[in-house]
């Protein structure tokens, strides 16, 4: 027998609907707002590309960290208060940010905004507890759409706010944004259901050693170009980060409840989805940095172009545009099957990375927003078809488990890929006004080459079936 539902409880559920997807539409504008000011803000503080990278970095750095544990007190104690406070935490660090006087109080502020990753498993949950079966599949939809508009709002904002106003700009607007989304769902998003009290079991162990190994490795990053590559400190630096990662796995693998489940990599096909994920993640950030770095660089270096902030922002928006072909990978997984759809997105990126390096050499714009489209096609490409081979290649019941592993190991790589290319653009000139070489330029594309090659070989190696 069907349900009847009044049309005051669909307006509520429609209600819960919104706040929830706007509470992760704010936090990935706010995420979205600096790469096109990115110059601007390097220019106000004084500082290096490496150290400019940290207001990248920052927001990316605490997301993987935080969000598993946050998920995690959501499902043992209240969605809605546990995302009342990310929230207020994401306005904190706005606030911070909007006030700062140095690049320490910047990063600071970066940092707590991160926590708001952790807004999509929350307001997934959510979505989940308020809304019938039909309307929360047709959800991850609007999900997806806010998350691209509110990504392209920012970039087309932030450009014109870089020219024209205060860098504080930046972070005013958003903070209002995300004081408007609070007021919303303490407003109409009811408490979770009342379930049995549970002990809260957390990861604080894999989560200390996660955060300090990922901070020592960027920390080591961050001091590369200053320091040199083959200088002490910087392996001593570098070695303790990887030694730290390493304990965090043999944590991983001896607790019950880890934060996050290194068990599902023994599958050979969740091996080659991390693979696409992290290719993505690493080559969305590299571009979020060296793209503005690159354009606003005077054209009587051979290859800038004297772009502004605005134009940048243009050029960024069409690459987050182009996202929105995404499901074009399901169609292909489909009629060619899951080891040439999953090659399509990698090999995209090997395109981009020749477009880029032939079109920097010439200073030629049309070349440029050709390579940024084809690499923002094969990011988006390798993300979807990471899912699809999640989806046939895993068990059902672990499918929910690898999603927050999949999204963790992009958070790393766009934190890694960021503070890479910020290093090497900052080998060849540590003063920030001067600009880099070429050939920085080129290594960095090159980087996103080989691993995107990598990224090929497990495709096309790969055994995966077709998904249905």
């Amino acid at each position: 027998m069907a349900i009847s539902i009044s049309p005051t409880q669909r307006t509520h559920a429609g209600a819960i609907l919104a706040a929830s997807i706007g509470s992760v539409a704010a936090f990935k504008g706010l995420e979205s707002m600096t790469p096109p000011a990115l110059p601007m803000l390097q220019e106000e503080f004084g500082a290096s590309r490496a150290s400019i990278s940290w207001v990248l970095t920052g927001i990316l750095l605490t997301g993987p960290i935080v969000t598993p544990i946050v998920a995690r007190l959501g499902e043992v104690w209240d969605k809605r208060r546990t995302l009342l406070g990310v929230l207020l935490i994401v306005a904190l660090g706005t606030l911070t940010s909007a006030l700062s006087v140095s690049m320490p109080m910047l990063i600071g502020g970066q940092l707590l905004q991160g926590f708001g990753l952790s807004t999509v498993p929350l307001a997934i949950g959510i979505i989940r507890e308020s809304q019938s079966a039909g309307r929360t599949k047709s959800a991850n939809g609007l999900m997806v759409g806010a998350i691209f508009g509110s990504t392209a709002l920012a970039m087309l904002t932030a450009g014109p706010i870089a020219d024209h106003l205060s860098y504080r700009w930046l972070f005013w607007g958003p903070l209002i944004v995300v004081v408007g989304v609070i007021i919303t769902v303490w407003a109409v998003v009811p408490p979770s259901p009342q379930t049995p009290k549970q002990k809260v079991r957390v990861d604080m162990v894999g989560g200390a050693l996660l955060g300090s190994s990922l901070a020592l490795v960027l920390l080591a990053l961050t001091y590369a170009p200053g320091w040199g590559w083959l200088t002490p400190p910087f392996l001593l630096l570098l070695g303790s980060g990887l030694l730290t990662l390493g304990l965090f796995v043999y944590a991983e693998l001896s607790v019950t409840e880890p934060l996050i489940d290194l068990r599902l990599m023994k599958n050979y096909t969740v091996i080659t989805a991390a693979g696409l994920m992290f290719v993505a993640g690493f080559c969305i950030n590299v571009v979020l940095v060296v793209v503005p770095m690159q354009v606003q660089q005077p054209t009587a270096t051979g290859y800038g172009l004297g772009a502004t902030a605005t134009t940048t922002s243009v050029i960024l928006v069409s690459a987050t545009l182009i996202g929105l072909s995404a499901p074009l990978a399901s169609w292909l997984d489909t009629n060619i099957g899951p080891r040439f759809a999953s090659a399509i997105g990698p090999l995209s990126v090997i395109g981009s990375v020749f477009f880029m390096v032939t079109a920097g050499s010439r200073g030629s714009a049309l070349m440029i927003v050709a390579a940024i489209l084809l690499c923002a096609f094969g990011f988006s490409m390798a993300m979807t078809q990471s899912m699809n081979l999640v989806v046939s290649g895993v068990p059902p019941e672990r499918v929910a488990a690898f999603n927050g592993l999949n999204y963790a190991i992009q958070a790393v790589a766009g934190t890694l890929g960021a503070q890479i290319a910020g290093s090497i653009l900052s080998t060849d000139s540590a003063d920030a006004a001067d600009s880099p070489s070429w050939t920085a330029f080129c290594v960095v594309w090159g980087i996103c080459g080989l691993l995107a090659g990598a990224a090929v070989l497990l495709a096309l190696t790969n055994r995966a079936s077709r998904s249905r």
